[in-house]
């Protein structure tokens, strides 16, 4: 397997793949290696409802109305740590945290830039996964 994906992190996201390869490899597997359309269903259907996340996530933010962004973090959350977008899936996890009163001192506005940033990297990696697929 092509490792691209799943390296490379750009300027200040860490030393953290945009996608884990190890909980990768476990959603291949629990899906099924040999059912490539199903996996690929998955992942668009992971990139499409994730984008609309992101999108509610910045316009609530930009807006000040921080209960919209609530659920939206808590979904993508969840759903990104279930294809492996671990550091997605932390940052969403600390955002919620702040908006539910339990980690006081974050910047929602640096938060949300981070996000929609670290989605941008996941949509990247799980475009080249899902190449590898096809055909």
């Amino acid at each position: 397997m092509n490792r691209q994906s799943f390296q490379n992190p750009g300027p200040g996201e860490g030393n953290s793949p945009a996608i884990s390869e190890t909980e990768f490899q476990a959603l291949v597997e629990m899906v099924g290696p040999d059912e490539p359309d199903v996996l690929l269903d998955l992942l668009d259907t992971y990139l499409v409802e994730s984008s609309g996340l992101v999108n509610t996530i910045l316009e609530g933010a930009s807006s000040g109305d921080l209960a919209s962004v609530l659920r939206p973090a808590h979904s993508l959350k969840s759903s990104s740590a279930s294809i492996g977008a671990l550091r997605l899936s932390k940052l969403c996890a600390d955002l919620e945290a702040y908006l539910r009163g339990s980690l006081p001192g974050l910047d929602v506005n640096v938060q949300v830039k981070m996000i929609h940033s670290e989605f941008g990297r996941v949509e990247t990696a799980l475009e080249l996964e899902k190449a590898k697929f096809v055909g």
